[in-house]
Order: C-alpha cells, then structure tokens, then sequence
C-alpha cells in the first residue's frame, strides 16, 4: 500500500512539473494556462480520489473522505500551481524587461 501510494505521488510529482515547464512555453497566454492548470487539478484530484477507490476502503465513511480528499488536493494543486506560475512569470517578466530594455 505504501509503495503505491509513493509511486504514485513521485509519478504525481514529475509528471506536473514536466507538464508545468512544457505548457508554460507552449501557451502564454494567461486563459490557456489557467484553463490547463484547472484541468489538470482536477484530473490529479481524480486520480487521487480513484486510487483511494481500493475495495479495502469501499465503504461509505472512505467514501466520503476520498471525495473530500480529491476535493482538498484539487484546491491544493490548483493554487500551487497557480502560484508557482505566477512567480515564475513575473521574474521571467522583470528579467526579460531588465536583460532586453
């Protein structure tokens, strides 16, 4: 159970910020990338919440708190992200305009 539950979290890991690095270049505008990083909180949060979806745990109370789960990691992915986005792009910003102007 705690190897699943690591290798899921390091391939969580990764694979966001594979995704993070290659969409950031791909789309600057600031719509797409708050669209692609909704999304891709809420699939996060689905995988979580499916993950938790074992038969060990199918019960109503486990139930109930892997909704509320994948809830908590949707918010929590979604605003790192956001925030992680959001301080890259102003020091890519304030380098961009202190190297080129």
């Amino acid at each position: 159970f705690f190897f699943f539950f690591f290798s899921s979290f390091l391939f969580l890991f990764f694979f966001s910020f594979f995704f993070f690095f290659l969409f950031f270049f791909f789309f600057s505008s600031p719509f797409f990338i708050f669209l692609f990083f909704f999304s891709f909180s809420f699939l996060f949060s689905l995988f979580y919440s499916f993950f938790f979806f074992h038969p060990i745990f199918l019960s109503f109370s486990f139930l109930f708190l892997s909704f509320f789960f994948s809830f908590l990691l949707f918010l929590y992915f979604f605003f790192i992200f956001f925030l992680f986005f959001y301080l890259f792009f102003c020091f890519y910003n304030f380098f961009f305009f202190f190297f080129f102007f």
